[in-house]
């Protein structure tokens, strides 16, 4: 047993008893839904369990369907194989079970207590509720969906002192327990749906943004048959009555979907929040499948945190972000960093985050060739690519080893591992053999469309116009165009993709077929998926300094494939018409769209919101598009909550793969939201 190995697994259980122990008791003065705690930061037992659970994949469903009783008794069974590496991780998921379980039984002694002091009969008899659902569960798998709910909440709430991690595809999960009460004649789907609202408003009080809290509905199965059930409507009721930003909501849609779903899912996305995301079954499975995932599994694949793929149920997430236009900055630089850059403090997303100063992830001091002595642009693609297949070496490189590190020495949480049924009987981790059946380490691109942008630029400007050399270029860059306006113009005015431009839109599909061929290829041990994707978009745009299509340091770059803000104008037609030229579904990790619209200038044309929804959302579907965002806002309106923040506390705008208050982002954010209509 590797001392090293031990020593990490003993401190996150004991990090994970800490936490659970330390939840406060809250029994709700409304409603069936006990327990709540605020966001926990500054403790040591925070990080220990955030280095074994980084919270951006669903949970298992072993305690949801066996119940905490049988986790314990299970994992307390020693059998003839059993190793000490093994044993351990069964005593660990066993010390954590019953810390678990003394939480549950701890509300539910609380429930009684009150229920006894307590003279309304009806307020008596909702006391009791509870502390009869937490008697249940403490030990016995739940009997209907108020228990199945609770018992997920109960887990979740343990899982992360940050309150935050993915839900997943809770209509599937909680499902079998729907049925129990349908059975036996006691489903009461207004009492359910009010617990529904319950949890999302326990949500929105443990604070809003980047908290990963994604859930996904509906579906298809491997035969194609449709999974949209009772529980899915209702968690999109609830979610339309509460109208705030948590939870984040996804919806699969596929070829048997029914219309009122798809109806449902315009109406939300009319009200201009940016909710549900969608996801295209079809442009998603099978690339999927021809990555050698089972189709049993693709149909079951939800998103992580924010709208990368997992495999529900059967997989964690590790992925990695490429920066692909500093990589135009290295090519043009000969493998150094623009000299404009600076380090710059800035915030990830919220006004509550800290200031930190980002710095690039990339490798510098690859020659990929003098930028001012190539004379044809085919020479310039050509070093372009040879400076990105070293830095996607590089990456290779750091992927094996965290590969290598799964295999030795990781440790996933106890809590975690108890979630899985095949890690409680053998005691293996989840990364080695206990539940995680499919590997998930993902490669995402940086903004392939941004790239494109600069790439066309250095094209038009030293190769075909002639605009200035290539020594005039990187100097002007290298000064933030500073003294070189009448230039920059010019940059700003070239070609753009998302305008239909099919010189652009094929340099960009170059750079995402390129892309996706060599992560494919990769030699690692387990395979790596790739996606077109930039959840750090405000970040590389920190550390990107001025670039060939105009862009200063410290501009925007665009977030995944969709266009740089303000640069199409053409419209959202004509960019659903460049992405259709991407490899979107080959890059299934992650390739979204995301599509913001004036709802202020729709309303002045009288155009339809929901019609033009439903448009943009059947072409993106049989353009390819995997994943796609709609989003409606009033421009006017953006611009008075930056100027009155406290009048509209209640903004909820779609940022990349989560919502969040408007008022609450960072300045920087607030502006790239507003420069996407344009």
């Amino acid at each position: 047993m590797e001392t090293a190995w031990k020593e990490k697994l003993l401190a996150c259980t004991q990090a994970c008893v800490e936490w659970i122990d330390s939840i406060e008791t809250e029994i709700p003065g409304k409603g069936f839904l006990a327990g709540f705690h605020p966001p926990v930061w500054g403790k040591d037992f925070v990080w220990k369990i955030l280095e074994s659970d980084n919270a951006h994949y669903p949970m298992g469903n072993a305690v949801l369907y066996h119940g905490i009783g049988a986790v314990l008794k299970q994992a307390g069974k020693r059998r003839a194989g059993d190793s000490r590496e093994t044993v351990l991780y069964k005593q660990s998921i066993c010390r954590v079970y019953s810390a678990l379980q003394e939480m549950i039984l701890r509300h539910g002694r609380k429930a009684a207590m009150l229920a006894g002091r307590e003279t309304k009969p009806e307020e008596k008899k909702r006391l009791e509720t509870i502390a009869g659902i937490c008697e249940r569960i403490s030990a016995g798998n739940p009997a209907g969906f108020a228990q199945g709910l609770q018992l997920f909440w109960f887990l979740y709430l343990a899982r992360n002192p940050l309150g935050a991690g993915c839900i997943g595809r809770l209509d599937q999960t909680l499902y079998p327990f729907y049925r129990m009460e349908q059975r036996a004649g006691t489903w009461n789907g207004q009492e359910a749906e009010k617990e529904i609202r319950q949890f999302y408003e326990k949500l929105n009080r443990m604070g809003t943004g980047d908290t990963l809290r994604n859930l996904m509905l509906s579906g298809q199965d491997e035969k194609g048959r449709d999974q949209t059930n009772e529980l899915t409507w209702l968690f999109l009721k609830a979610y339309g009555e509460t109208k705030d930003a948590e939870p984040h909501l996804n919806v699969r849609i596929h070829e048997n979907t029914p219309g009122k779903l798809k109806k449902e899912c315009i109406r939300l996305l009319a009200r201009g929040n940016g909710q549900p995301t969608l996801y295209f079954d079809e442009n998603i499975i099978p690339a999927m499948e021809n990555s050698g995932v089972p189709r049993y599994d693709a149909c079951r694949y939800a998103n992580d945190g924010c709208t990368e793929t997992v495999f529900d149920q059967k997989s964690g997430i590790c992925f990695w972000q490429h920066e692909m236009v500093k990589t135009v900055e290295l090519t043009l630089f000969n493998g150094e960093e623009n000299p404009c850059v600076v380090p710059v403090q800035i915030r990830k997303n919220s006004v509550r985050h800290p200031l930190f100063t980002p710095h690039t992830q990339l490798t510098t001091g690859f020659r990929s060739g003098k930028f001012e002595e190539m004379e044809r642009f085919e020479t310039f693609l050509e070093a372009f690519f040879a400076q990105l297949d070293f830095q996607l070496d590089c990456w290779r490189a750091q992927i094996q080893k965290k590969m290598e590190e799964d295999e030795k020495s990781s440790v996933t949480s106890p809590l975690i591992g108890g979630m899985f049924w095949k890690s409680v009987v053998t005691g293996k981790d989840p990364l080695r053999g206990g539940g995680f059946e499919l590997s998930n380490y993902q490669l995402l691109s940086g903004t392939v469309t941004t790239a494109a942008n600069c790439l066309r630029g250095v094209e038009e400007s030293v190769f075909v116009q002639k605009w200035c050399t290539a020594a005039e270029l990187k100097e002007a860059l290298a000064a933030d165009f500073e003294g070189w306006e009448p230039l920059r113009q010019r940059l700003l005015h070239a070609p753009k993709f998302g305008n239909g431009d099919e010189r652009t839109d094929a340099l960009a599909a170059q750079i995402g077929e390129h892309f996706i061929r060599k992560v494919e290829g990769f030699s690692t041990k387990k395979p790596v998926r790739p996606g077109l994707y930039n959840i750090d978009f405000h970040i590389f745009a920190n550390i990107t300094g001025a670039t060939p299509d105009g862009r200063k340091f410290r501009d925007p770059i665009g977030e995944h494939c969709c266009p740089t803000p303000g640069t199409a104008p053409a419209g959202p037609t004509a960019v659903i018409r460049s992405a259709s030229r991407l490899p979107m579904a080959k890059g299934y990790a992650s390739s979204p769209l995301q599509l913001t619209l004036d709802q202020g200038g729709l309303g002045k044309m009288g155009a339809d919101p929901e019609e033009i929804l439903k448009r943009l959302m059947e072409g993106a579907r049989q353009a390819g598009v995997p994943v796609l965002n709609l989003a409606m806002y009033d421009k006017k309106t953006l611009r008075a909550a930056q100027e009155e923040p406290e009048k509209y506390r209640d903004l909820i705008v779609r940022v990349w793969g989560f919502n969040a208050r408007f008022v609450e982002l960072d300045k920087g954010l607030q502006e790239h939201i507003i420069a996407r209509m344009g």
